[in-house]
């Protein structure tokens, strides 16, 4: 081997070496860069999926309360239906006995009501909780997307560093000419 390394030192020269060596090292420090800006862009890219995540969630919020508004308005029409029923009840029984032919389209009119408002808040809170559940769904498929993109950073930056380090250790070897 030593007799091997002669010859070789013979024919190249160790400034020969020492160039190839500071060659070798620029260019590997020119990758590690490139692959740098490239993981920096990377992690822009998950910011900004972030900010749109946190922009949607402000959304849906602000859509919740608006459903949420929506729905208390009803409710306090229905409440408003529900004193008007009790109202018309109670002018029924004080007019009773001169207004019983009134006494079915009254009732009638009160069941109809009650009826409407309750379709339409029965109609709203199914609404309500198919867009919950679409909204839900769709936070976690976002969420998974958001994992997976992070799972695979940390590996590939492992194997980077294994690479750079044996790197540098062979070129150690070689400049100490035991390789």
């Amino acid at each position: 081997m030593d007799n091997f390394m002669n010859k070789i030192a013979e024919k190249i020269g160790a400034q020969d070496i020492i160039r190839a060596n500071s060659q070798a090292e620029a260019k590997e420090a020119e990758r590690i860069k490139l692959e740098a800006e490239h993981y920096k862009a990377l992690m822009e890219e998950l910011k900004q999926n972030a900010e749109d995540f946190k922009l949607n969630a402000e959304d849906f919020k602000l859509t919740a309360e608006e459903y949420k508004q929506h729905l208390d308005e009803m409710i306090a029409d229905a409440r408003a239906y529900k004193e008007s029923l009790e109202q018309l009840k109670a002018d029924y029984k004080e007019h009773q006995e001169t207004l019983e032919a009134n006494e079915t389209r009254i009732h009638d009119v009160g069941v109809q009501v009650y009826r409407n408002v309750q379709a339409v808040v029965e109609k709203n809170q199914d609404k309500n909780k198919e867009a919950f559940k679409e909204v839900e769904r769709r936070l976690e498929a976002v969420q998974v997307a958001v994992e997976t993109k992070n799972s695979a950073v940390l590996p590939v930056l492992i194997i980077t560093l294994l690479v750079v380090g044996a790197d540098l250790v062979i070129n150690v070897l070689r400049l100490l000419g035991l390789i």
